[in-house]
């Protein structure tokens, strides 16, 4: 096993391939939401449920390109972050062997990356929120002051109204981004740990990479079975430790049985969902990927 750096994610090839992948993974959705909402007219046939199916039809279209034009700017940004971080905090490693396995994944730079990049999104999103936020408080408090009678106590209303302005667009700003840093990077190094702990046990995630290009590996197929298997774990042991926390807040409170049922749900449900999810997204990337071409690497 040898420890390799992401150094780079090609732009392009990163945008097009997460998008895309998330547009399919949309529409295969909101197929299935028509299906099951076909199969409730069984038991209501009312003029809402008519118009619901209509909305879940239009959905079909509506929800792959709106996923596809949202996923092109939110991915692109995230692999241009990346891309840009290297440099300065250095990128996420991982463990491979014979490039074909991922054994382990360093904790640390890992949790860095991923909860800076989300950091920085988090700083991105306050900073396009905070001017609309501004502007909707200048009307409300404009709207106030001319509703209300000029008298002290308005006053007092409105300043309070401008400062609490103030300290929500502070918040968003500065205390935000600084919450996610600290929120993701634990539960991003919690989820490395665990995946270091489980990979030797079930096996990694597979990868199968091409030769490299202009010093870029290509992506070519995720076998989906062992990226299922691996997420399907992670899931469960995670969903076991929530469930087992739940199952003691109600055996306190007298309902062990709603408790022993939430661990069973959160630990099987969390295990069956997210092998599905993953397997199907695999699936797709290696769908696609023949036709749009694979993510590229730089591994060092």
């Amino acid at each position: 096993m040898e420890i390799k750096e992401i150094k780079s994610i090609h732009l392009v090839s990163y945008t097009l391939m997460n998008s895309s992948v998330n547009a399919v993974w949309a529409f295969i959705y909101a197929i299935f939401s028509l299906i099951l909402a076909l199969i409730g007219l069984a038991f209501d046939s009312s003029a809402m449920a008519w118009t619901l199916i209509g909305v879940y039809a239009a959905m079909i279209i509506a929800s792959p390109v709106s996923t596809f034009l949202i996923g092109i700017a939110q991915s692109f940004i995230t692999a241009l972050i990346y891309n840009q971080l290297v440099p300065r905090i250095g990128g996420i490693k991982l463990g491979l062997e014979n490039l074909s396995e991922v054994k382990s994944v360093p904790i640390i730079p890992f949790a860095l990356m991923t909860s800076t990049i989300a950091a920085i999104m988090t700083l991105l999103i306050a900073l396009i929120i905070v001017p609309l936020f501004a502007a909707y408080a200048g009307i409300f408090i404009q709207l106030m002051s001319s509703m209300a009678a000029s008298t002290d106590t308005s006053a007092i209303s409105t300043a309070g109204l401008g400062a609490f302005g103030a300290i929500g667009s502070l918040i968003l700003i500065i205390v935000m981004p600084i919450a996610v840093f600290i929120m993701a990077f634990i539960a991003d190094a919690i989820l490395a740990g665990l995946y270091n702990l489980i990979a030797p046990k079930v096996g990694g995630i597979k990868l199968e990479f091409g030769n490299a290009k202009e010093g870029l590996h290509e992506l070519l197929i995720i076998p989906p079975l062992p990226v299922a298997l691996v997420t399907g774990v992670l899931t469960a042991v995670i969903g076991f430790i929530v469930g087992l926390i739940m199952l003691i807040i109600a055996a306190v409170s007298g309902s062990a049985l709603v408790g022993v049922l939430l661990l069973l749900a959160f630990t099987i449900g969390g295990f069956i969902v997210a092998f599905v999810v993953d397997a199907v997204l695999a699936l797709i990337y290696n769908f696609l990927r023949p036709k749009i071409g694979g993510v590229k690497l730089q591994l060092e």
